[in-house]
């Protein structure tokens, strides 16, 4: 294979960044790669090799095979991976015949060796619709200057090489305004910071000036690429941040908020200033800037009628990039119309397919309030005796036209009885308003303060982060930083619903409607990053509110949710969740649009309450002393949890599709072992057992999840039989009872000393499982440790070799009970 590539003129440099020739080019996270053993689909996660049309450029790729199989029967892979790569050539080799697919002609022949590095380069430029000097720059280095926490560079992956080359030749084919559409989490700022390293690279070699304007609306949406990005790469040097004082011109990347452009300030409420000699944005020429990055483009500065539009217009002579994690919306195209259809779209699907994004489930809760509405008669009073208006309260009323302090706490106790499994677990809540966030983070701190001992307890174990929060950016830097323990839940109303990285999170917990599908998009993605330093490999979103109605939505990554129901514990009754168009009986689901111009109960005219809290108006971070006031429910004793459901993510038919958690692990179950008998025979063997819990993760089957459902002291196989055949599940004791039954004539034989150790085996798997009586330590444990010695325990079976056979029988009698 190599000699053949030799001969061919290609030079074989293992290790070199600008090797023209790349083994082992990855397609998907290297762990998942591993970790899949095949489950997820069927290919490695590589390509074999991958032929350069210019250095750090992609042009073809070849596919080797064993020399026994045909020259032809790594073809169809390649033409996947090519096509995946926006390649124009694949090959597939057995070390002794060539079989060539060209994608540019859909031909297929056998070649005599493979193509020379100017053949690929020309395959390339002809297949991009690009020049010489366009490839020239595309073949600029990547920045190599960030590291990871190991020490190791980062490299970019895949998607943000194709992302990075996909800009460049947009840039080179004469297009100023073009569109990066990226999932949450995959890095679209590293991938911004490469683009602009091969761009400065580039005019450098010529001298020439190149300078970047990196725009966003939130504060807190610079300083991460500035710290995390930009300086680790480029150094301090030419890195310039907009704000009020001296400003110097002299800079080569300069970062700056709307307001700071336009209002002289970077309050985030600041009034735009039309003078131009106090805005920031005319004290650069409008050829200053030859690329303007748009960060979260769409959240307006592209619209028609937004008022950072100015700023836009001003450097139109600029290549314009926006960035954005959220797809087209029918209702809100403005991103689009602006900026044109993305040059190169990376999904949440695909980030969670390939290993590089966190899986989600999705859990549902249903209180009565939401379901069965809060009646309000005539008459009825508030806490302050003041006179509520009378109709029928809902969801989309709650904390905003009337407050419901008894709701609010039976939200925050379900909440913790989740949290608590895990209290270091990095958490955000969304709630209604600033004044919501404070009522639930006070009621988090003390069902957490019940549960922890004085002397261990944090006192900032929940914080509320707004924008009305004096210290909100030390919160904030905290919250997010994965190497801290506290703070480790956040209430907040929207600050945290965009733009900021929470590397460990957890757990995205919906107290409040969402508004739009962008905003549940990126509401969601908050969650998507991995930190496997600290095991976050998958998130949870709890939705109190319906807001994941949004998952319903075709254009949110092709998510189209299964109508399932649920019932409830003590009635039996079957209440309609998710996805369908049945909209009959109680629904727990998004606000109408347009809701926020009405309400349940007319407020007009009541000085007391005019306008509500006011939040459409005031703004949701508007601080409490702005707010008119709301009335408070008094406490009436019949608010309750209806019912509890959690969901998986099925990416396997192409698509993400919601389906109840329980029945999509008894489908992976079915899929991975298709009869009961195998399925409890590889569960009685270590070795078999591990790699069937590896290729359920690998599925994305939440065990621990599941196991909520059934009772205490079931065995785990018992779980997945119940799933997947909906077979009787008997529980651990009565697993142990029928041992001592099938058994006893083998028990009864053994030396006193062998049969007392298993009987305590018996004893501990009743107590505590499977798990505790295969862990090496279970021999330091009561009643084992009162036999005796580890050596003396196998020393009564004969040797350590009869007493490891013996504990894998043991096992074996379990599950074969």
């Amino acid at each position: 294979m190599l000699p053949a590539l030799e001969s061919s003129g290609w030079e074989i440099d293992p290790g070199n960044p600008k090797a023209m020739v790349r083994e082992q080019y990855y397609l998907r996270a290297a762990t998942a790669a591993g970790a899949a053993r095949g489950v997820l689909d069927a290919r490695k996660g590589f390509v074999d090799y991958v032929l350069m049309a210019a250095p750090t450029v992609p042009g073809a790729v070849v596919e080797a095979k064993r020399e026994w199989a045909k020259p032809a029967a790594g073809l169809e892979q390649a033409v996947e991976y090519a096509s995946r790569l926006d390649l124009p050539l694949a090959y597939s080799t057995n070390g002794v015949g060539i079989v060539e697919h060209d994608l540019r002609t859909g031909t297929v022949r056998e070649v005599s060796s493979f193509p020379a590095p100017v053949e690929v380069s020309l395959a390339y430029r002809e297949h991009a619709g690009i020049d010489d000097d366009a490839l020239v720059l595309l073949g600029q280095s990547f920045n190599r200057e960030k590291h990871g926490a190991d020490g190791s560079i980062h490299e970019p992956r895949w998607y943000q090489v194709e992302a990075v080359h996909r800009v460049l030749r947009a840039v080179a084919q004469g297009r100023t305004r073009i569109l990066l559409l990226m999932a949450t989490g995959t890095g679209k700022t590293f991938t911004a910071m490469q683009l602009v390293a091969k761009l400065r690279a580039y005019h450098d070699a010529r001298r020439e000036s190149f300078r970047v304007l990196y725009l966003a609306d939130l504060d807190a949406l610079l300083s991460q690429p500035i710290d995390k990005q930009f300086r680790p790469a480029f150094g301090s040097q030419p890195v310039a941040r907009v704000k009020g004082g001296a400003l110097t011109l002299a800079k080569d990347i300069y970062f700056a908020s709307y307001q700071a452009l336009t209002t002289g300030s970077e309050d985030e409420g600041a009034e735009v200033v039309e003078s131009d000699d106090v805005t920031r944005l005319h004290d650069f020429a409008p050829d200053f800037f030859d690329m303007v990055i748009v960060d979260e483009c769409h959240r307006g500065s592209a619209a028609e009628t937004s008022r950072w539009r100015s700023i836009l217009d001003r450097f139109s002579s600029a290549v314009q990039v926006g960035l954005t994690a959220t797809p087209v919306q029918a209702d809100d195209r403005d991103s689009y119309e602006y900026f044109g259809e993305p040059v190169f779209t990376y999904s949440l699907r695909q980030g969670i397919e390939d290993g590089y994004l966190a899986p989600y489930s999705v859990r549902k809760v249903l209180l009565t309030p939401d379901v069965e509405g809060v009646e309000v008669e005539a008459g009825d009073l508030d806490e302050a005796g003041l006179a509520i208006p009378e109709g029928t309260y809902t969801t989309r009323d709650f904390e905003r036209t009337l407050s419901t302090p008894e709701r609010t706490a039976l939200m925050a106790k379900h909440l913790m009885g989740v949290l608590e499994k895990d209290l270091t677990a990095r958490t955000v809540v969304f709630c209604r308003s600033i004044d919501h966030a404070l009522d639930v983070q006070i009621a988090l701190q003390n069902l957490y303060a019940e549960r922890v001992d004085p002397g261990a307890r944090d006192e900032q174990w929940s914080v509320r982060i707004v924008g009305a929060e004096r210290n909100k950016q030390s919160l904030l830097d905290r919250f997010c930083d994965p190497t801290t323990t506290s703070p480790v839940v956040a209430t907040t109303s929207r600050l945290l619903s965009t733009g900021v990285d929470i590397e460990d999170l957890r757990y995205v917990v919906l107290f409040r409607p969402v508004g739009s599908d962008i905003e549940f998009k990126q509401i969601v993605g908050r969650g998507t990053r991995l930190y496997p330093d600290k095991g976050k490999t998958s998130f949870e979103v709890i939705d109190y509110v319906g807001a994941s109605a949004h998952f319903n939505d075709p254009d949110f990554d092709g998510f189209v949710p299964v109508r399932t129901v649920v019932a409830d514990p003590e009635t039996g009754d079957e209440t309609p969740i998710g996805g369908g168009d049945d909209t009959s009986g109680p629904r727990v689901a998004e606000p109408d649009e347009g809701f926020d111009e009405g309400g349940s109960g007319d407020l007009s005219g009541v000085p007391e309450y005019e306008n509500g809290r006011g939040e459409a108006a005031a703004g949701p971070d508007a601080s409490a002393g702005e707010q008119p006031r709301m009335p408070v429910l008094p406490v009436r004793g019949d608010m309750a949890v209806l019912s509890d459901a959690r969901f998986a993510v099925d990416t396997s038919t192409g698509r993400l599709v919601l389906t109840e958690m329980e029945a999509y692990a008894g489908e992976r179950v079915r899929r991975l072992v298709p009869d009961m008998k195998v399925l409890a025979r590889r569960w009685a063997r270590r070795q078999s057992r591990d790699e069937l819990l590896a290729d359920l993760r690998a599925q994305h089957v939440d065990l621990d999840a599941v196991r909520e459902r059934f009772p205490d002291g079931t065995d785990d196989l018992d779980v997945l039989l119940q799933l997947a055949w909906n077979v009787e599940t008997p529980t651990r004791s009565e697993r142990v009872r029928r041992v001592r039954e099938q058994r006893s004539e083998e028990l009864q034989a053994m030396a006193e000393g062998a049969r007392r150790v298993l009987e305590g085996l018996l004893d501990r798997y009743v107590d505590y499982g499977l798990d505790d009586i295969t862990s090496p330590q279970v021999l330091t444990m009561e009643p084992l440790s009162h036999i005796g010695s580890a050596v003396e325990i196998a020393r009564s079976f004969g040797g350590a070799e009869q007493w490891h056979a013996a504990e894998e029988r043991l096992v074996e009698w379990l599950y074969s009970a």
